[in-house]
């Protein structure tokens, strides 16, 4: 019975030591609460002062809300247009698709045409080699001719000199050539005698006097009496209501020849109507047969 009151005094001994140990605990944390306190004090005042522009912020951002809402709204919608292009993108997915195959064949033929070319740039290269040659060459003769250049300023120094009486007898000439021009009242004025316009003659009735030898023909024959005679009424007919540009059609039955004349351009000379006309001549047979041409010209009576 001792032993077991021995037993529960030791008990008790450890317990109340045990219970003073956690006292002694007890009283160093909250020593060491109350050294902390203030300074958690000031965090928690730190961190109201905090939540108070939070809040606000808050406040603010729930104005923005009905904004917000109301912009979701349109963008739902706006929602079936956009699946609606979509579904325009996806029909129209398959023609891309077929283009860039397309796109695809056509670059083997273009590396193809660019290997060739690969293979000709030696050939080309060495033609600008060539040419680079011959560049240097022109090069040299330039510059023999460059001292020349000055026994060339002189020459046209003295030429300009020379201009003003090229000029005066040139004016004299154009007056020799205004005499000259009204006395050819009744033809064309051709030929050139010491530079003077000379020898008026009248083509019309004539024309078959140098016809054959004008067209180039072989023979005489080509051209017949006839022939002459409708081609003269066509031109006289044309010169009645003479305007460039108008044609006039004759034909001969007989030799089976025909032409076109047509009325190239006019011009007064002296007071008189000039004609210039284009004749177009159809050889039906013969060593000349085809199609020959000739240009005449010829004044009113």
């Amino acid at each position: 019975m001792e032993g077991l009151l021995r037993f529960v005094r030791i008990l008790t001994a450890l317990g109340l030591f045990a219970l003073a140990a956690a006292i002694v605990f007890f009283t160093l944390e909250l020593r060491q609460v109350r050294i902390q306190l203030p300074s958690m004090l000031e965090q928690v005042d730190s961190t109201a002062q905090r939540v108070d522009p939070i809040v606000a912020q808050i406040a603010e951002l729930q104005t923005f809300i009905p904004q917000i809402i109301e912009q979701s709204e349109g963008y739902q919608e706006l929602i079936p247009e956009v699946l609606s292009r979509v579904d325009d993108i996806n029909a129209q997915l398959p023609l891309i698709i077929d283009e860039v195959a397309a796109i695809s064949q056509a670059i083997e033929p273009v590396l193809e045409q660019t290997e060739a070319w690969r293979e000709e740039l030696p050939a080309i290269l060495k033609r600008v080699d060539e040419t680079n040659t011959t560049v240097r060459g022109t090069n040299k003769e330039i510059a023999k001719v460059v001292p020349q250049v000055p026994l060339i300023l002189a020459e046209s120094e003295a030429l300009r000199i020379e201009i003003p009486e090229m000029i005066a007898s040139a004016d004299d000439l154009v007056s020799k050539a205004e005499d000259a021009g009204k006395e050819a009242s009744k033809g064309l004025v051709t030929g050139f005698v010491g530079g003077i316009l000379t020898s008026p003659f009248n083509l019309i009735g004539r024309i078959g006097d140098s016809t054959t030898e004008r067209l180039g023909l072989k023979s005489t024959d080509s051209i017949t009496d006839e022939d002459r005679d409708e081609y003269e009424q066509a031109m006289k007919k044309l010169m009645k209501q003479p305007k460039q540009g108008a044609k006039e059609q004759w034909s001969n039955r007989k030799s089976g020849n025909s032409g076109v004349i047509t009325i190239k351009a006019l011009a007064m000379q002296g007071g008189v109507q000039c004609y210039q006309f284009v004749s177009d001549f159809v050889i039906a047979e013969g060593e000349d047969k085809g199609e020959h041409q000739l240009t005449t010209e010829a004044c009113d009576n």
